[in-house]
This record gives structure tokens, C-alpha cells and sequence, in this order.
């Protein structure tokens, strides 16, 4: 998959464009000749693209905020002659694009780095997922087997390729009472396939309820997300914390499939995205994964 794609897909792009918005409104009251105001307008833009192709997840209403703010200050600040009216509202303004850009950026962090998961153990893993952790290639083993042969830790792999979140049900059956230790890695399909927002909540709904139950470590995937995909994130964090998931950050997948080598066609699995991705799971899941030796 294209470098510059993965990198906006992995959220990375918050974080540069928090700061830049962040200089441009500070420099805002020093701007007052032609070349100075440019250059803070094209900076506040440009900052304005990095957040918006990061797709942080966060509710509609604070992305509303946000955006009424950056339009009533960028309107005016740049107004010739302000009068004390917009010069308020310029203020009051800034003031809430800087304590968003402070605390919503910070929000996310916590939310980017890898939970330290608690809760049920068991000496083998059950995988829900689609053609990443199925494979395509019948010669190329799927990240699942090189876990059991690294870990020593059984996998019972039940995913299928072209598999969607409404079907992920189906995909449930065959999870067992004893089994406690479940990760999901779907929806990628739905991305992909356009399926509409409420269809693939309804689906993930339904493979959580059946899953996340007491006695039950049930962890997923982070979907990788674009602007017009946010909802899917959205939906993913909601139903997680609902049912009491672990989720792990989207910026892991994309650096494993964004490593050398590591798919043999932009998205699917090579033998050394594989690899990667079974140390990935494994890491992630060490403290709830024992070896049956």
C-alpha cells in the first residue's frame, strides 16, 4: 500500500498538524503585513488537511466544534480592519481551538499506545477475522501459524477471506465455552465493499454480544480509517468499550504492513508480514497467553 496512504490511515498526521495549527494561531497577532498573513493562512490549512486525513475517531459533535471554531477564527483573523465584535470573536476562537488542540490530541495518545490487557488467560488463542488472518496463498503459512510456531500457543483460526462484520456471527459458532482468549480482526472487507455505517455496527454488535462475556479476554484490531471511513472508528470504539474489548491502536497494523516486504499485494500478508504480524499478536496478548509446554 502506498507510504503517504498508511501513513494518514495510521492517525500519524494529528499530531504534526496539532502543532502547526497551533503555531499559526499563535503567530496570528504578529501577522499584520501581506507575505506574514500567507504564510499563517497556508499553515493553518495545511494543518487543517493533516488533521482532517489522520480520521481520529472522536464524537461528531467534537469535530463540529472544532471546525465552527477554525472557520469564525480564520474569518476573523483575517479581516483588513476588525471590529471589536470580531476581535472577541477571533479570541474566543483561538481559545477553543487551543484547548482542543491541547487536550483532543493528548486524548488520542493514550489511545494509540498498546493497552497492557488483563483478564481471563488461557493456553490458546481464537481468531475471528478475514483473507489477513486467513490468508489467500495456500504457500504462504497466515500469521496464526507462525504464532504457534514461535509461542508455542495454539491458535484455532476461524477466519475466512472476503469475510464482512455481518457475518462474523456465522464465525462465532464455532468459539466454544472454554475458549477465553478471542481476537477479532474484521471489517477491513466492509471498508472496503462500502458497507453502509449502521449495517456494519449492526454486525460487530452482534459477534460482541455473542463473545464478550464474563470469563472472556476479547481483543480487536483497530481499524485503519480515512475521513469518509470515520464512522467506522466511531462505531469500533463505542460498541469496545459497550461490551468491555481491548483494542489494539491501528497505528500497529499499518506499521506491520507497512514494513518491507510485508504484503504480497499492498494489503494481504507476505511470509515476513506474517511474521510480523504473529510477534505483533503475541506481544500484545502475553499477558493473557501461555504456552501449553
Amino acid at each position: 500500500m502506498n507510504p503517504v496512504a498508511l501513513y494518514f490511515a495510521s492517525g500519524d498526521s494529528l499530531y504534526p498538524g496539532a502543532a502547526m495549527l497551533l503555531l499559526a494561531i499563535g503567530m496570528s497577532p504578529y501577522a499584520k503585513r501581506g507575505s506574514v498573513v500567507r504564510v499563517r493562512n497556508l499553515a493553518a490549512w495545511l494543518a487543517l488537511a493533516l488533521i482532517v486525513m489522520a480520521s481520529p475517531p472522536f464524537p461528531w459533535v467534537l469535530d463540529a466544534i472544532f471546525f465552527s471554531a477554525f472557520v469564525m477564527w480564520f474569518v476573523a483573523a483575517n479581516r483588513a480592519a476588525p471590529g471589536q465584535a470580531l476581535v472577541r470573536l477571533r479570541l474566543a476562537a483561538a481559545a477553543v481551538l487551543l484547548v482542543l488542540l491541547l487536550v483532543s490530541p493528548t486524548m488520542e495518545f493514550f489511545r494509540r499506545t498498546m493497552p497492557a490487557i488483563v483478564g481471563a488467560s488461557d493456553n490458546h488463542l481464537v481468531v475471528i477475522g478475514d483473507s489477513i488472518s486467513s490468508g489467500i496463498d495456500a504457500r504462504v503459512p497466515a500469521w496464526p501459524v507462525f504464532m504457534e510456531q514461535t509461542t508455542g500457543v495454539s491458535v484455532k483460526n476461524l477466519a475466512y477471506p472476503g469475510a464482512q462484520a455481518i457475518e462474523g456471527q456465522a464465525l462465532t459458532k464455532g468459539v466454544a465455552p472454554e475458549d477465553r482468549v478471542v481476537l477479532i480482526e474484521i471489517g477491513g472487507n466492509d471498508l472496503l465493499a462500502g458497507v453502509p455505517f449502521e449495517e456494519f455496527g449492526r454486525g460487530l454488535e452482534a459477534i460482541l454480544a455473542k463473545l464478550a462475556v464474563p470469563g472472556r479476554t476479547v481483543v480487536m484490531f483497530e481499524l485503519p480509517l480515512l475521513p469518509h471511513k470515520v464512522a467506522y472508528g466511531q462505531i469500533q470504539r463505542r460498541l469496545a468499550a459497550k461490551y468491555g474489548v481491548w483494542l489494539i491502536p491501528k497505528r500497529y497494523f499499518t506499521d506491520v504492513i507497512g514494513g518491507a516486504n510485508a504484503t504480497s499485494d499492498g494489503l494481504h500478508l507476505s511470509e515476513m508480514g506474517s511474521q510480523r504480524m504473529a510477534a505483533l499478536v503475541a506481544q500484545a496478548l502475553s499477558p493473557v497467553l501461555k504456552s501449553r509446554t
